[in-house]
């Protein structure tokens, strides 16, 4: 449960002053990003420990850094669906909610976007300051860079928007299945997806000739989540059974 006085829906918008005593983690995560837009901490090997994805937002850019205006996430409804969600300047402060397996993007006044892409996880927000909001996206699976203009994307970045984007497939076709990926957590979604790309790999020949950094990535990572995250990599068998995606 978030803590007492924290706004759990981001769509609950209104003007705020800045909290007397933000939110720990993003007050911690302010101090990190006094010179910066946005800093993503992704640990290696992935899901070794938490990844965070920190964001500020200020009243008026800088012009030193990427200065983002506003943050596009998913969140699930109480349907068990994905829906749309935005955070912005005018967002209830204190904020503290869950957000959902796809796309983070941040984007600047001029429309411009940096983009991740995401297994799911926790969401804490604070205005630290009158003219600042930061924002802490944290997840215990890793975030991945998709690039944009700021940053270069992950090896396996666009491979995991792609295999979200073959979840759409059949997800439109049974009701059930979005509520089965909304109820996992994000390592077992993570490891439904090294299995998936592991075995896609392994079956084709020329694919692994065309992508050999990625193949070589994806079985080193298969490997690994067998040995050393044993019960997230079943569960994530399980999942891609029940949503018939194997390759």
């Amino acid at each position: 449960m978030p803590p007492s006085g924290v706004t759990t829906d981001a769509r609950n918008v209104t003007s705020t002053a800045p909290s007397a005593n933000p939110l720990p983690e993003v007050a911690a995560a302010a101090e990190r990003l006094t010179h910066l837009g946005f800093l993503l901490l992704s640990p290696e090997p992935p899901g070794s420990g938490e990844s965070e994805l920190l964001v500020s937002l200020r009243d008026r850019p800088t012009l030193e850094h990427f200065d983002a205006e506003t943050v596009r996430y998913w969140r699930t409804g109480e349907d068990r669906r994905g829906h749309p969600a935005e955070l912005d300047l005018r967002t209830a402060m204190p904020l503290g909610t869950a957000f959902a397996w796809g796309r983070i993007e941040l984007v600047d006044r001029l429309g411009i976007e940096n983009a991740f892409v995401t297994l799911g996880g926790t969401l804490r927000a604070d205005r630290v300051v009158p003219d600042e909001t930061v924002a802490v996206f944290r997840s215990t699976a890793p975030i991945m860079r998709l690039g944009g203009h700021s940053q270069a994307g992950d090896l396996l970045g666009p491979a995991l928007g792609a295999f979200f984007g073959r979840l759409m497939v059949p997800i439109d076709f049974d009701p059930g299945v979005e509520e089965a990926i909304a109820a996992a957590d994000p390592m077992s979604r993570y490891a439904a997806f090294v299995a998936y790309q592991a075995d896609r790999y392994h079956g084709h020949l020329l694919l692994r000739q065309e992508h050999p950094e990625q193949a070589s990535r994806a079985f080193e990572e298969a490997r690994r989540l067998r040995r050393a995250r044993p019960e997230a990599w079943d569960r994530g068998l399980t999942m891609l059974d029940r949503l018939g995606v194997r390759r």
